[in-house]
């Protein structure tokens, strides 16, 4: 077996081993040979899925979330059948692999989706370090989700409802696209596949330009 890519080296000295994860097997990995870059999945191979960082960001089992992808990618440039979840953040904000575009984002509590390839892609790709630093970076804080007041929710989230379970999401007892209200209080934790279906058919996703520093809104997926 290859061995472990730098990135991935540095993430388990950063992050550490994935706790409570599980092992994928063989069979399922080899289905994504050519469609996922291969240091990626030889850092599944040796070290599975699981928790990093309190459950701050989940590495997943594509294969479980890839229902996920199809509802809300259904119809769009952006083909679900070519975009692969790798893992999701505490509140359901998924990081995929798309194998035309690269990296695709799903925000799930916000409704959003950036594909940053869309709109400035790179003339000198290298899909090994592309992944190896997004998958390296799960620690920002853009993936610490405000509420409705722009305040950050997770510190709040994991004081008031405890640390996640492998396989949890903090997710809203009222999605905000049926009318509830984006507060820690409004959270609970939830089965993440459960918990982000609802959300996925709650309401139109929207694609966002994120090369831009005012992050326009381009259009609603599918159209």
């Amino acid at each position: 077996m290859a061995e472990l890519f730098i990135n991935y080296k540095r993430c388990l000295e950063k992050y550490g081993e994935p706790s409570e994860g599980e092992l994928i097997p063989d069979e399922v990995i080899n289905i994504y040979n050519g469609r996922i870059p291969e240091t990626y999945l030889n850092f599944l191979r040796l070290h599975g899925t699981g928790k990093w960082l309190n459950g701050y960001f989940q590495l997943c089992n594509p294969a479980k979330y890839q229902s996920i992808i199809s509802l809300v990618l259904e119809n769009d440039k952006i083909d679900h059948r070519k975009t692969i979840p790798l893992g999701f953040t505490s509140f359901g904000e998924i990081l995929a692999w798309n194998i035309q575009y690269k990296l695709v984002e799903i925000n799930i509590l916000y409704g959003r989706v950036s594909c940053p390839e869309l709109f400035n892609p790179d003339n000198d790709p290298d899909d090994d370090i592309t992944l190896g630093v997004a998958i390296g970076g799960i620690n920002t804080t853009s993936y610490d989700l405000p509420d409705h007041n722009g305040k950050p929710m997770f510190k709040r989230a994991l004081k008031m409802h405890g640390e996640l379970e492998f396989g949890q999401i903090y997710a809203p007892k009222l999605h905000p696209a049926l009318g509830g209200v984006i507060t820690v209080e409004n959270l609970r934790p939830a089965n993440a596949l459960a918990a982000m279906t609802i959300a996925a058919q709650a309401g139109p996703f929207t694609l966002y330009d994120t090369t831009k520093p005012s992050v326009p809104a381009v259009r609603t997926i599918g159209e």
